[in-house]
């Protein structure tokens, strides 16, 4: 098939590590592994293009939401510009959102919660974080640091290739060549370890929209494992929140998604045995 539109002069200098699509349409993303982050309209014109000052680039995506994209590299930090439209729809420029910032050296990788209101890090110097984004960043509000949790650093070997948030926030998984690590977002310990997922390097990492699976890229192959760690920690989280609740009516609807989420793990549970 032929392609639609092709971008012959995107990235002059560099190659492209990522391309995104806003989900109302809006633009297209693009990230190479200089420093260049480029915002496309869908016919192929470019709207805007983003010196990220990371010295070199290693990811960058589209918010869930839409309204954003985001890059890391070989600073200590993510960078998020919202990407703003005028009531009529024309597009008006790429302006800074926010950053997270914490780390200690480069970030490898980071991904945003379904709804774009939490994101999630991992870097260079051992540790991943987890970020409320939840703010009004257009009165210089900054994002709120949840959880610091610990992974081995690069020294170690296991350099991570990929991270992924459950829809929900709460869990965490991050990748290394061939070992997926699943963490709890709330207490930061680790769930669980997938070990030799696959022989060939994993590539990609990815919840479904329902947090029900994650899925794995390794070589020619896609596996697919319930999220069962995902379930355990939305049950444990609505348990705290249960005992914190201010009246029962909300108690009894936090009791109504937790068992929702026991029904759900138990099938897990059983299809594993």
């Amino acid at each position: 098939a032929e392609p639609l539109l092709q971008f012959r002069d995107a990235h002059r200098s560099s190659e492209l590590i990522n391309v995104g699509i806003a989900c109302n349409g809006n633009f297209i993303m693009s990230i190479s592994m200089d420093t260049t982050l480029c915002v496309w309209s869908l016919k192929g014109d470019l709207l805007a293009s983003v010196d990220t000052r990371h010295m070199n680039n290693y990811y960058g995506c589209v918010s869930p939401c839409g309204r954003f994209v985001a890059s890391s590299g070989f600073t200590p930090d993510v960078k998020v510009w919202e990407v703003c439209f005028n009531k009529t729809g024309d597009f008006k420029e790429v302006k800074r959102a926010f950053e997270l910032k914490g780390h200690t050296s480069g970030v490898f990788c980071f991904a945003f919660s379904n709804d774009s209101s939490r994101m999630a890090s991992v870097s260079r110097d051992g540790t991943w974080k987890l970020w409320d984004c939840n703010i009004e960043y257009q009165k210089g509000q900054e994002p709120y640091l949840l959880t610091t949790g610990q992974f081995p650093p690069v020294s170690e070997g296991a350099t991570p290739r990929c991270l992924a948030l459950s829809p929900d926030g709460r869990t965490v998984a991050i990748a290394t060549d061939d070992e997926v690590h699943v963490f709890c977002g709330r207490t930061a310990k680790l769930n669980g370890k997938l070990e030799h997922v696959h022989n060939d390097p994993i590539v990609a990492l990815q919840f479904s929209p329902n947090g029900r699976y994650m899925a794995v890229a390794a070589g020619k192959h896609i596996l697919l494992f319930n999220n069962v760690p995902g379930y355990q920690n939305a049950i444990d989280d609505l348990e705290e929140r249960k005992k914190g609740a201010a009246s029962a009516s909300i108690r009894d609807r936090l009791q109504t998604q937790i068992d929702e989420a026991r029904s759900i793990l138990k099938t897990m549970e059983a299809k594993d045995s």
